[in-house]
């Protein structure tokens, strides 16, 4: 998801929907004392996976704050990966775009890619 979108999509996936393949959150962020952390220390299984972007001029979702999200879910056991663009606001770009879709592609099963073909 992009924006509250993404911190939605965590929530769904960290809380309550940890059998996912993965999670993307672009320009995205979760509070200090978010329930995910909370759900997340008391879990012992596998997670899903955090692809995320932000930029770095983003003046609405400050970069500082997806970075500390990434962190914190790092520590908690999140397999996690931070795309950072220099010079983004509060926006999407082609490469990110495009990082994204190969990201997803990666996670799809091999008869979803068959039928893109």
């Amino acid at each position: 998801g992009f924006s509250m979108g993404g911190g939605m999509a965590m929530h769904l996936a960290y809380r309550f929907h940890q059998d996912l393949a993965g999670v993307f959150a672009l320009s995205s962020f979760l509070n200090k004392d978010s329930a995910v952390y909370e759900a997340l220390k008391r879990n012992g299984g596998v997670l899903p996976e955090l692809f995320q972007c932000h930029g770095t001029a983003d003046e609405l979702v400050l970069y500082s704050w997806g970075e500390e999200t990434n962190k914190m879910l790092k520590s908690l056991g999140v397999s996690t990966s931070l795309h950072t663009f220099p010079n983004l606001n509060h926006e999407l770009n082609r490469t990110e775009i495009e990082e994204l879709k190969t990201w997803i592609l990666k996670k799809l099963p091999i008869e979803a890619e068959k039928s893109n073909e």
